[in-house]
């Protein structure tokens, strides 16, 4: 039913919007575990496939989402991801990649690609001396107002041709602000009647992430994306369905998008490239601790398939979850019956989901002890078991889903989603059945979902890489101060639950800068807000994102690989990682190092 094309008891007319309608929930669905799964009993659905096996079911309901349905199975739930951020060319070999007369590659012939909370088009980091945008071509899913992308259910796509006329219209009636309030307004196409507006970007992180990978050099303030000849393509991502920001407990005015709509991004820029017949280089600056942190993730499988695809390359956020006390190693011993975990809630958090994962082939169950004393004897759950608990007299509601192993590769999940939490120090009792040690993990959520002092008591630094960063074959991205030289301390360390290295390379981003917003007004003034400035992984990841820029203009534009996938593009970039200190590498905290183009370039030769 689901292989070759869209299907539903709608048609497909009345599909159209329904991803971004609040009536529909999604589940991420497998055209092999689950083809039919509920094709027997709703009439009101939709199914849209995304490739490699996998597809989105739009079902409508006006149920709240608990997650007790037998019928799903543990990824089918869409997770949803936070923003990874709170002098470097040098650093990174670009500089002297541009200037050497052997090279001088600026990523021309190339694409790169911004998924995330959109871009300031009026930004003249974004725009060429003519007024023309290097954007060409941005899907804003979060409006439904203008023309869909072709082979889409939503949002609304703007081509280069409608950002640049109306770019253009702007400048001709001198319709620009000048002061900072009215800077960050949407660009019109008529100032007076405001007949249709670019769209923008709230948030300012996407932006941020475009003008390190891409932005145009801007002499005056002394700045240059790293591939400032590369063309952009943008998706603005919607934010998360109220069903899910209330299922997964997600802070009011937390930014948050939803698993597949990503995918669907990853889907679209992929289709833009192909169209133009141009590489590029996906920059995903988003993460989450959702998930068993060995690649297994509905997004991160999606990613692995694309990266051994030519002409395509991910650079992901490795996380800023390194101190953030919300990972627990655990290990029951041959000798105890089970292994008591404290962790405490802070005043005032709502509630989260929290998962434990637990190593096969033993099996775990769970008891509980609340603030208050009341103590939840050990729960023998049945294998895809739902039960929900609830604590007096704080009023605290427990909902737990126990998933089997078999379903999500090997590994047992308990999945714990508190409502109406009490704050203070909680006891989670793991018991553990099998032979020899018994290890396990659990995770919290990321630091933007949670306040500060909802930790673990005993947290482990290690296994903190969020996802998608644990996706094979993409390159995951620690950050690091370039002007110390050492780790950004929030950096989420390795490695994967299944032994495989991440983060794969460390790139600048402690408290890297862009020129503030920069534009020729109508009146030919040139006008400039502060200094943005950002740390975190997600601009790690955007160095990376600009570098692959760069190496897939040798590789496809020059001519020196023109095979090379993501895959091969990690085994180059390693090869030229800077080793730097008295480490052993690979590592937990560096990968195999700092990434540096011309090291790898030099290693190759030219």
């Amino acid at each position: 039913m689901l292989q070759n094309e869209l299907k539903a008891m709608l048609n497909e007319e009345e599909c159209i919007g329904v991803p971004a309608d609040e009536e529909y929930q999604e589940y991420l669905i497998d055209y092999i575990l689950d083809e039919n799964l509920f094709e027997n009993e709703l009439s009101d659905y939709c199914v849209f496939p995304i490739g490699y096996n996998q597809s989105i079911i739009y079902i409508k309901s006006d149920n709240p989402l608990t997650g007790g349905d037998r019928r799903f199975r543990y990824n089918m739930i869409p997770k949803c991801y936070g923003l990874m951020a709170s002098e470097a060319l040098e650093e990174t070999g670009v500089l002297r990649v541009r200037r050497s007369p052997q090279l001088g590659y600026r990523g021309g012939g190339t694409l790169v690609a911004i998924i995330d909370t959109g871009i300031k088009l009026d930004d003249s980091l974004f725009l060429y001396e003519d007024g023309n945008s290097k954007v060409v071509s941005l899907w804003d899913q979060s409006d439904q107002s203008g023309t869909r992308p072709e082979g889409f259910l939503y949002g609304t796509e703007w081509t280069r041709e409608e950002i640049n006329n109306i770019l253009q219209s702007d400048m001709d009636t001198g319709s620009n602000r000048k002061d900072e309030k009215n800077d960050s307004d949407n660009i019109s196409s008529n100032s007076k009647n405001n007949v249709r507006k670019l769209p923008k970007d709230e948030n300012g992180h996407g932006t941020f992430l475009a003008a390190i990978a891409a932005g145009r050099e801007d002499i005056d303030q002394i700045f240059s994306g790293v591939a400032p000849d590369a063309e952009l393509v943008v998706v603005k991502l919607k934010q998360s369905k109220k069903y899910l920001r209330e299922f997964y407990s997600i802070p009011d005015g937390v930014w948050s998008c939803q698993e597949d709509d990503v995918m669907l991004a990853v889907r679209y820029v992929i289709n833009v490239a192909n169209k133009l017949g141009k590489p590029i280089s996906i920059c995903l600056g988003i993460g989450t601790n959702l998930g068993g942190h060995n690649g297994a993730n509905s997004l991160e499988r999606y990613i692995s398939y694309l990266s051994l695809l030519p002409k395509i390359s991910f650079h992901l956020a490795g996380g800023n979850e390194g101190i953030s006390g919300h990972h627990f190693h655990g290990t029951i011993r041959r000798e105890e019956q089970y292994q008591t975990v404290d962790f405490n809630v802070a005043e005032g958090e709502n509630g989260f989901v929290m998962e434990l994962w637990g190593d096969e082939p033993n099996v775990y169950t769970i008891g509980i002890l609340s603030p208050g004393g009341e103590n939840i004897e050990r729960m023998q759950l049945k294998m895809g078991e739902f039960r929900s608990v609830r604590f007096f007299p704080e009023d605290t509601l427990l909902e737990i889903r126990s998933f089997p192993g078999a379903t999500i590769g090997g590994s047992q999940v308990i999945r714990m989603n508190f409502k109406n939490i009490v704050s203070g120090i909680w006891k989670l009792f793991v018991y553990g059945t099998g032979n020899g040690e018994k290890q396990y993990d659990i995770w919290l959520p990321i630091s933007n979902f949670l306040k500060e002092e909802t930790v673990f008591i005993n947290p482990s630094s290690e296994q903190t890489v969020t996802s998608p960063g644990n996706a094979q074959y993409a390159l995951a991205y620690a950050a690091y101060d370039v002007a110390t030289g050492g780790l950004y301390v929030r950096a989420s360390k390795g490695y994967t639950r299944d032994g495989r290295i991440v983060p794969d390379l460390a790139a600048p981003g402690v408290s890297v800068g862009i020129p503030g917003v920069s534009r020729i007004t109508g009146a030919g003034e040139r006008a400039i807000s502060r200094e943005r400035v950002r740390s975190g992984s997600s601009v790690a990841a955007a160095f990376g994102a600009g570098i692959g820029a760069l190496m897939q203009e040798w590789a496809f534009v020059v001519g020196y690989d023109p095979f090379m996938n993501g895959q091969n593009m990690r085994t180059y970039l390693i090869q030229g990682a800077v080793k730097d200190g008295p480490y052993e590498y690979p590592n937990r905290e560096w990968g195999y190092g700092k990434i540096n183009i011309y090291n790898t370039l030099l290693e190759q030769r030219f």
